[in-house]
């Protein structure tokens, strides 16, 4: 295989490495701008070596140059800062080429029809959005049981939570230059943290999101110019069911928290993803599921699905393409027009 990466940060590596051990034998090419990022290990620590050398890449200078060289490429992975995805994602569907775009798909609805077009004209191009979280057997386990007869019953209410020190992101860099900091890069807590925003709209996609309250603002002293806080309530209604969610996002929690609360008739589920457990309240008595997996098999999971619909040619549904990246970047983006 002939594989692109575009972005050699943090997210760009992560993928390279898990790539490097799924095709040993492809050959990567990479596309950078700025080689600011050193070389990388899995637990985001800067190591001595080079990029190139370690993965025995081939550098190219900018996107034409793939048909100038008339290179053979069977998928890109768009790796760079928000609000460079969906220029690069135009020209790379435009020249036929398979990708996978990490979250999220841009940071403005600038583009976004065009794109549309193009997905829907060049429709036997696989793509694919990075919410590796989907691959998470915790988010599976909950989709898994919504879907049919929740433990709990009937769900009321539910809560998202997702907390964690914008200076905890990457140890090895000044916070302020990160993409998540800065407006124009498309930073910013909702943005930022859109997973937790697609794996709603995937949990209750049987609901239509009414009433809708939201606000985010920067109330830190820290030096960024986007929001580091979000708090939103939203009504949940389907012909059988009413459920008031809340979520709530920050760049400032220490020690970093992520969790799901589900109430409904007969009990309750509280998840920790970071802490990967599950407890489930019902007829007074708590039973506690743990899962137990390492972070970097997520986004092997996710890899190898996106490879093997390249390998035999089958196109992934709407709820994990672009289609979806879309959806989700548009219901986030509405989102941030409420900033104070």
């Amino acid at each position: 295989m002939n594989i692109l990466i575009i972005g050699l940060g943090s997210i760009g590596q992560r993928h390279l490495r898990n790539l490097k051990k799924i095709q040993p034998k492809a050959q990567f090419y990479a596309l950078r701008k700025k080689y600011i990022t050193p070389l990388l290990n899995s637990a985001n620590n800067v190591i001595k070596g080079d990029v190139k050398k370690k993965y025995s890449l081939k550098y190219i200078n900018n996107l034409e140059e793939i048909n100038i060289n008339k290179i053979k490429l069977d998928c890109a992975f768009v790796c760079t800062p928000t609000s460079h995805h969906v220029s690069q994602i135009i020209w790379l569907l435009k020249n036929d080429i398979n990708c996978f775009v990490e979250k999220p798909l841009g940071s403005s609805l600038k583009q976004l029809k065009e794109l549309e077009f193009l997905l829907k004209k060049k429709n036997k191009l696989i793509t694919m959005m990075g919410f590796q979280l989907r691959f998470n057997p915790i988010i599976q386990y909950l989709e898994n049981i919504l879907k049919k007869k929740s433990p709990i019953g009937k769900v009321f209410t539910a809560h998202i939570h997702h907390g964690e020190h914008i200076k905890d992101f990457h140890p090895y860099e000044d916070y302020r230059i990160s993409y998540a900091a800065i407006k124009k890069l498309g930073g910013g807590v909702i943005l930022t943290q859109i997973h937790e925003i697609d794996y709603l709209l995937h949990l209750f996609k049987g609901y239509n999101f009414k009433n809708i309250s939201f606000i985010s603002s920067k109330v830190s002293n820290l030096d960024l110019n986007v929001e580091d806080v979000f708090s939103a309530n939203f009504l949940l209604k389907n012909k059988n069911n009413k459920i008031l969610c809340s979520m709530n996002l920050n760049f400032l929690e220490r020690p970093k928290k992520r969790k799901i609360y589900l109430i409904g008739e007969k009990g309750s589920i509280n998840v920790c993803l970071n802490s990967q457990k599950v407890v489930i309240f019902k007829n007074n008595k708590t039973i506690v599921k743990k899962f137990i997996f390492k972070k970097n098999n997520i986004f092997i999971k996710e890899l190898k699905f996106f490879l093997s619909k390249i390998k035999f040619k089958n196109k992934i549904s709407s709820s994990l393409n672009l289609f979806n990246g879309i959806k989700t970047l548009r219901f986030a983006i509405k989102l941030k027009n409420n900033f104070l």
